[in-house]
């Protein structure tokens, strides 16, 4: 009987060693999203959806969190400059 209870107590902690290593692991984004110029609270904000995503590779996590911010855009100066779009 304490083996059962003992397993019960152990879960918790578990799930919280997992969280706490997903948490960790999603973070490792912000300084890749900082680079790119993104202001910290965005950062943290779209670094929220890595957390689904523990296992994911450095590059699968940040391409993640940047589709948090839409599409690419390009502004009209741009867009007459680019080549590949006319």
């Amino acid at each position: 009987m304490n083996h059962k209870r003992r397993a019960k107590e152990a879960r918790p902690a578990e799930e919280d060693a997992r969280r706490a290593a997903a948490k960790e692991r999603a973070e490792e984004v912000i300084p890749w999203l900082r680079a790119l110029g993104i202001r910290a609270e965005h950062a943290r904000k779209a670094v929220e959806r890595c957390e689904s995503i523990p296992n994911a590779t450095l590059e699968e996590r940040v391409k993640l969190a940047l589709s948090c911010f839409g599409p690419r855009t390009l502004s009209p100066g741009r867009l007459a400059e680019s080549p590949t779009l006319m």
